[in-house]
């Protein structure tokens, strides 16, 4: 029975580290407010979702369609949170539905991604009315293309190439006879 108490105090103690949210609070900010803070403000789709270990912030791939402040012209990786992947906050984000339409309120981040949190003033949806009396209707960014051709495309450039090489072989030899 002695050994009972400090055992259930050791698994007391361990409880609080699962996957509780840290304490945070957001400040009310105006989208005014919110635009200037941010470094890229963005309408896009949600591409990806993954969260980096059970009990971790999310991150995703994000494609933006629409910018209304800064520059973005590619698909980038997002953090949710303020904690880059680590332990969850009462702050994360919830982009968490792959082809969902997001307005991000973002921030460059050292490793090239970008963060955002529900402090930011990101949002689910296109932009709002307000969102556009505050910076307008931004610019939209060209369509992303696949840099790898097609697989049918691909085909024909290495049929086509390989007839210019026998056609070339075959006009060395007859100039050869002649």
């Amino acid at each position: 029975m002695r050994a009972l108490g400090p055992a259930l105090l050791l698994a007391l103690a361990l409880l609080p580290v699962g996957a509780t949210p840290a304490l945070a609070s957001c400040v009310r900010q105006t989208t005014a407010e919110a635009a200037a803070n941010a470094e890229v403000v963005v309408v896009g789709v949600v591409t990806e979702t993954r969260q980096t270990f059970v009990a971790a912030g999310g991150v995703i791939r994000f494609r933006p369609e629409r910018v209304l402040k800064g520059t973005l012209t590619s698909e980038v990786q997002v953090y949710l949170g303020p904690s880059h992947g680590g332990a969850i906050t009462s702050v994360d984000y919830t982009a968490v539905v792959r082809g969902e339409r997001h307005t991000l309120y973002l921030r460059a981040t050292t490793d090239g991604s970008y963060e955002t949190n529900a402090c930011a003033g990101s949002h689910e949806g296109s932009q709002t009315m307000e969102e556009e009396g505050v910076m307008g209707t931004g610019t939209l960014v060209a369509a992303a293309s696949d840099a790898s051709p097609s697989p049918v495309i691909a085909a024909a450039i290495v049929t086509l190439a390989v007839l210019a090489l026998i056609a070339i072989a075959v006009g060395m030899r007859r100039g050869r006879r002649a």
